[in-house]
Order: structure tokens, then sequence, then C-alpha cells
């Protein structure tokens, strides 16, 4: 069986990820079910299944739906002398191995960036998603998220970004922007409205764009922003 094999250095205390891994992945691991119909005009969201985790002495183990297929991913900690952490991971069980290493990348970086800024308080999640509109027949998935990411004011990463008027408000600093076959996303520093880390991507064919944060401050403000991206992504 095709296994995916990927790691990701954590500027953390290897004893304070091990303590919020199972909680971090719960929320960056979590699939969204999206689909789409072919025209591109609706999108819901098939399953929001949680992440079944099982801890041990060695570190834990994930298990996620993919459609009928279930994912399987054994998760270690290791520590360094400068007091980092390297976190590795080995998934068994994906339908399409490529598409879901895309996307595992994707939560390795909000998993880092999430740990090494935030390991205490719980946060408060986002997770919106709208149909990719404005493409030709001809445009790819990392066209579409081009687009999308145009739209809403990201550039380039480690530069500041700031959404444009007229969208829900938010400012911060872009970590990673990648493109991908399957699965593009940028993941981000947030300082704006709520500091926090947000990722904006774009999956699937036809490609469904994405809002997903993990919010820390007031409540209240994260559920505005949930109903406005939620609206903006809907009608965009």
């Amino acid at each position: 069986m095709t296994s995916v094999d990927m790691a990701v250095e954590i500027a953390a205390d290897p004893a304070r990820v091990r303590a919020a891994l199972s909680g971090a992945l719960a929320v960056w691991l979590r699939p969204a079910g999206l689909e789409a119909r072919a025209d591109g005009e609706l999108v819901v969201v098939t399953a929001d299944e949680p992440v079944r985790v099982t801890e041990h002495d060695d570190g834990l183990a994930t298990e996620i739906d993919e459609g009928p297929a279930t994912v399987f991913t054994a998760w270690t900690v290791e520590g360094r002398s400068d007091r980092t952490a390297v976190v590795t991971c080995r998934s068994t069980g994906a339908p399409d191995p490529a598409a879901f290493a895309e996307r595992m990348t994707t939560v390795l970086v909000a998993l880092a960036a999430h740990l090494e800024h935030f390991p205490d308080p719980p946060g408060t999640e986002l997770h919106a998603w709208g149909p990719s509109r404005g493409r030709t027949r001809e445009s790819t998935q990392e066209q579409a998220h081009a687009r999308f990411l145009s739209q809403v004011g990201v550039v380039a990463p480690r530069q500041t970004f700031q959404t444009f008027r007229g969208l829900p408000a938010m400012s911060g600093t872009c970590l990673e922007r990648r493109g991908g076959h399957h699965h593009s996303a940028a993941v981000l520093l947030l300082d704006d409205p709520l500091p926090g880390v947000a990722v904006f991507a774009t999956s699937g064919t036809p490609p469904v764009h994405e809002v997903r944060a993990l919010l820390f401050g007031d409540e209240t403000v994260a559920q505005r922003l949930q109903a406005q991206w939620a609206a903006w992504l809907a009608a965009a």
C-alpha cells in the first residue's frame, strides 16, 4: 500500500507540541467533505466527520474518512537539542496519494504556525466555502486559486496583506503560498481583527474555494467573520 510520508519542524518546546498535537490536528486535519456540481454552481458539505485520534506512548494515530476509504496516519514528535520539535507523519489508505500529499502539506504548515504562535488557548474555528466562478473550461485548478487570492488581496509569501475593501476584514502576513494540481493554498498568520492562523485554499474539480481559520480572542468577532466569509464566497 502506498504511503505518504511527511515532516515539519516546529519552533516550540517538544513537550508542549506533544501536549497540544491532538487538539491541533482535530482542527487542521478534519476533512471538509466538499462537493460541487459540474457547472460549479452548488457547493455542499457532504460530511464533516471529526478526526479520530488514538494516543499512545510513542505518539498518536489519526483516522479520517476520504469518501469510501479511511486514511490512517501515525504521528511522532522528536525533540531537538535547540528545543524545537520535528513532527513526522506516515499516512496510508489515501485513494489519491498525490492529492492527499498536497493537502497534507497545507495541514503541516498551518499546524506549525498554530503551535509556534498559539500553543495554549482553544481558539474559535472558522470554515466557509464557495464555488470558483469566472473561469474558462481551459482554466487549471492552480489558475483558479491564483485568481481567488488576487480577489482577496493575498500577493506573495513573507509579505503583509490586507483584504480588499468590501471583503471581510483580515490582515497579517502570508507565511506560504503554494500551487498544486489538486490543492493550492496560502497559509496566513493573522493579527487583525483577531490573531490566529488562516488557510485560503482551492481544491477539487470543479474547484472549490475555502477559508479555514483558527482565531483567538472575542468569539463574537470570529462568528461574525464566519458569516461574512460564507456570504462572500457564496456570491463571489
